[in-house]
């Protein structure tokens, strides 16, 4: 049987397989347009955090910063404020245990953006995206959000994701452009930042 061609991959165990993570681009070839259709193909794919610092200091080093200048009065700053004085190869085992990861980004050797999120059981919850200054690099938090949902979408357990809480204009726009095709995937788009996967 055909899936039609704005359907979501099916779910599965394999999902979880780390090579899997070359595959979440389909949700931003699908729902970008225009220009932005374009960064697709720019954006490297993203990997996971918590096996990118077993394996890369680059990764190491840019996830202990980012937990060491975490927005001040974040609720991510304020649940680990006293985890931060942990050797960090500590912090980063006791912040995976807590069920924290995230998609990273890498291009020659350097971390150059993120989508940072923490587990709740049957969700994820996604609080901190950032892309390093380069102006050619300009529109790619919307590919990595994207990567993010469709990520989300495809891990076994989880039946919703939260992108942020719809009170930027960088969230609004994304959730829009998914709730154009969210009756197609099956997924409900709410204007707080959930997006609800059938099971």
């Amino acid at each position: 049987m055909m899936l039609p061609a704005d359907a979501a991959p099916a779910r599965s165990a394999a999902a979880g397989a780390p090579d899997a993570l070359s595959n979440v681009r389909w949700l931003a070839r699908r729902v970008l347009d225009g220009g932005r259709a374009g960064l697709t193909s720019h954006v490297p794919a993203p990997q996971i955090l918590s096996a990118s610092v077993r394996r890369s200091k680059a990764a190491r080093d840019y996830a202990l910063w980012w937990v060491r200048h975490s927005e001040r009065g974040g609720m991510f700053e304020v649940r680990t404020r006293g985890l931060r004085l942990l050797p960090g190869s500590l912090l980063l085992r006791l912040l995976f245990a807590l069920r924290y990861d995230g998609l990273v980004y890498e291009r020659d050797g350097r971390i150059i953006g993120h989508v940072f999120f923490q587990r709740h059981g049957g969700s994820l919850h996604g609080f901190s995206t950032a892309v390093d200054g380069d102006p050619a690099h300009a529109g790619w938090s919307t590919v990595m959000l994207l990567d993010y949902v469709a990520y989300a979408s495809e891990r076994p357990g989880i039946t919703r994701v939260r992108v942020g809480r719809g009170r930027n204009n960088t969230t609004r726009r994304l959730l829009e452009r998914v709730r154009a095709y969210g009756d197609t995937l099956g997924w409900r788009v709410d204007e707080d930042g959930w997006i609800t996967f059938p099971l």
